[in-house]
């Protein structure tokens, strides 16, 4: 069995698959990860892959609790029919890559990949399987963090999303899915205009994804934990 684990910017995200199946996953906040070692003591794993964007201090906390050796994903220049772009791949997230990977063994097709977490990232992958980069911007939460901290007069509950707000709750709400949603069409578009094809699927994964799918066109779909199936990718091929 593969222990499979994904500690983004506020949580770890964990799967122990056997072949193609998940056995086993579940999901804990970063002061929680000491929790896990029991949770992984019952199942036979042989193997570990696992990824990282938060810091050094985590991630040996997480090697000293696993019941194996963990492989430490990076990006790479090229893997899974995937041609990286990206300047400077040791500069990129592993999360970010993992997620591309992911996307190319699910979509036949261009495809728009928006993880919504704490940030937002939106990668643009070809058809041909060129990675041809991306965007990184606040998620939701640091959206409104950053208004309520920076203005004198924004610190409170965000509404509802509108056409027209007509309150400043709404106008606060509104601005932040607009503005979230508004980057991934735009990319979106871009990629159209770059293949010379009918727009991309996009797919959208992160606990900001629901929120965010009524506000994209279509082609969309919600894929959760694409981190861990890009190290599923990873894994299986190894």
């Amino acid at each position: 069995m593969k222990l499979l684990i994904d500690i983004g910017n506020t949580r770890l995200k964990w799967a122990v698959y056997q072949g193609q199946d998940c056995m086993a996953q579940g999901a804990v906040a970063h002061g929680d990860i000491a929790s896990l070692a029991e949770a992984w003591q019952g199942w036979p794993i042989s193997a570990g892959w696992a990824a990282s964007v938060a810091s050094p201090e985590l991630r040996a906390a997480v090697d000293a609790i696993s019941p194996v050796p963990l492989v430490w994903v990076l990006a790479q220049r090229a893997a899974g029919g995937v041609s990286n772009h990206y300047r400077n791949v040791a500069e990129q997230g592993a999360d970010r890559w993992l997620a591309v990977l992911a996307a190319r063994s699910l979509v036949n097709g261009d495809v728009v990949v928006a993880c919504a977490g704490t940030a937002l990232t939106v990668e643009a992958l070809s058809a041909e399987g060129d990675y041809l980069g991306g965007l990184i911007l606040p998620g939701q939460q640091l959206m409104l963090q950053s208004l309520a901290r920076g203005t004198a007069q924004l610190d409170r509950p965000a509404g509802e999303h509108r056409a027209f707000p007509q309150g400043t709750e709404d106008a606060i709400a509104s601005g932040v899915l607009d503005a979230q949603a508004g980057a991934i069409e735009r990319m979106r578009a871009r990629l159209a205009a770059h293949s010379g094809r009918p727009a991309a699927m996009v797919l959208l994964t992160g606990g900001d994804a629901a929120r965010l799918l009524p506000h994209l066109a279509a082609p969309v779909r919600i894929v959760d934990n694409l981190v861990i199936l890009g190290l599923l990718s990873m894994a299986s091929t190894s």
